[in-house]
């Protein structure tokens, strides 16, 4: 690629995202749970007022909204930052949702910001490209405005990765661990995995011991365990968040949590090989791969073991839930925060194997095209709600009457309703593509156009110059001591 080029596709690369972000700050959206969020924030403080410190306001019976205590079920995430709102005078509900929609902005830029540190630091810096193709062709794009939850959390789970793939002070480490817990109270295993993970990772590369981090990472995880518990018997009366745990909320069945797991990965209407297909297919390739090209038990295919366990473990949870995709959300709401953090840590486990794949794969233009193709006409439908929200009620609407809570029309009514909805009704992103013919969707869509257009073009041009210098790097770098070499294929599987 000659410089020209170069500085073309960087300026569409990155002046698209600089648009999103304008664009999210410019345009907040109130959505989500997040009218209950403040509310519950307010009883909160309420209770504390009157000193009421145990199961305060709880009924034991999930109400018309399906909860059973005026402050709600919804984790530590947004309520502190409410609260601190709150404490420093921002009273009025324009204020709060304000801060809470910068902070799903501040998410997304944490998440692609890391990423370059993280991708540059581990030598995959020219995987940054494909970490921002990924970023600017799923749904972030429709959650970066938002109040929901969701891309803070997001920015949370990359900090934790970044802090232990780059073995930062242990002090950060716990830091990370503390902010990644407040995401959801069914996190932590999660949590503890990915973050270990992560440190096994910098092990590998740098052979510095990682005890004093993991244990740093286990204080800053205890922490927020604690808060949160302590929180549960303000509103509960128990350590365990019970609105969770009533059996209304859960999946009834083994076939229908089944049903629900396929839905999560290939539902029209909000499966992630549809609606974020260049992340799906990456973190598949990035796990099975090591499979195919080592032993099962080598230290090489032990982070795509981690992966595949978390996602595994992610999605049962996620179709053990009443509504897998926390609607009525828009698409894979529930599973937004853990996809990046995923990449990211797959590209730095195995970034040069996929490399390698990638390049044969965009070596051709037509294939790059081809590429570039699929994953925008994926996108539209994103684009198209970040500018006419509207569109997503004629999806829910299809449904004569439309689909009502378990607890309100029956577990089983419910979920046929709902399994409709994802499988044999006309898909949602029929519904909110329609976004895109406002001027505001037309014009994000040519420049979210031209920004994957920029980032294939330089990943195709990184990954080729990474591979011409690989030889003579590899020369210059070999270690003294075999300790702190890069797992491998053919690495001791006892190491």
């Amino acid at each position: 690629m000659n410089e020209r080029l170069r500085l073309v596709s960087f300026t569409a690369a990155v002046g698209a995202f600089a648009f999103l972000v304008a664009i999210w700050l410019a345009r907040p959206f109130v959505g989500g749970d997040t009218p209950f969020v403040l509310d519950g924030t307010n009883a909160f403080l309420t209770c504390l007022s009157h000193h009421d410190y145990h199961a305060c306001g709880y009924t034991g019976k999930l109400n018309y909204w399906g909860l059973m205590s005026p402050i709600g079920w919804w984790p530590l995430l947004q309520h502190i930052p409410d609260a601190i709102t709150i404490g420093l005078g921002g009273d009025g509900h324009a204020a709060r949702t304000r801060v809470l929609a910068t902070l799903s902005v501040v998410g997304v830029i944490a998440t692609v910001g890391l990423g370059w540190l993280v991708l540059r630091r581990t030598g995959r810096a020219g995987w940054f490209w494909g970490f921002l193709f990924i970023a600017l062709s799923g749904p972030i794009i429709a959650y970066g405005r938002q109040t929901a939850g969701e891309a803070f959390a997001m920015g949370l789970l990359v900090c934790l990765v970044a802090a232990t793939v780059l073995r930062a002070p242990p002090w950060a480490v716990g830091l990370a661990a503390l902010g990644a817990c407040l995401t959801k109270e069914t996190s932590y295993p999660f949590v503890a995995a990915l973050g270990l993970l992560g440190l096994v990772l910098a092990r590998r590369r740098t052979g510095e011991p990682i005890l004093r981090h993991a244990i740093w990472g286990a204080a800053g995880m205890a922490i927020t365990i604690t808060a949160a518990s302590l929180f549960n018997i303000v509103r509960f009366g128990s350590v365990l968040n019970t609105n969770y745990l009533d059996t209304q909320l859960r999946t009834p069945t083994l076939g229908r949590t089944l049903d629900y797991i396929g839905a999560v990965f290939a539902s029209p209407s909000g499966g992630l090989y549809i609606s974020w297909p260049a992340a799906s297919v990456l973190v598949t390739v990035a796990c099975v791969l090591p499979l195919l090209k080592a032993d099962f038990r080598s230290a090489y295919t032990r982070p795509a073991l981690v992966v595949i366990g978390c996602v595994g473990a992610l999605s049962i949870g996620f179709a053990s839930w009443w509504t897998p995709f926390g609607w009525s959300g828009y698409g894979p709401r529930l599973q937004l925060p853990w996809v990046p953090p995923l990449v990211l840590i797959v590209l730095v486990a195995y970034g040069t194997e996929l490399a390698a794949l990638t390049q044969r794969l965009l070596a051709r233009t037509w294939r790059l095209l081809a590429v570039f193709a699929v994953v925008f006409v994926s996108a539209l439908p994103h684009i198209g709600y970040m500018w006419d929200f509207e569109s997503l009620g004629g999806y829910f609407g299809q449904e004569h009457p439309p689909c009502n809570a378990p607890w309100r029309s029956g577990v089983e009514t419910w979920h046929r309703c709902q399994h409709r909805l994802l499988w044999d009704d006309r898909p949602m992103p029929f519904y909110t593509v329609d976004g895109v013919k406002t001027a505001g969707g037309a014009t994000t869509a040519a420049l979210v156009a031209l920004g994957l257009l920029g980032c294939l073009l330089l990943l195709r041009d990184a990954l080729s110059r990474e591979a011409r210098t690989v030889p003579q790097d590899r020369r210059e770098r070999t270690p003294a001591r075999p300790a702190v070499q890069t797992a491998g294929p053919r690495t001791d599987p006892a190491r």
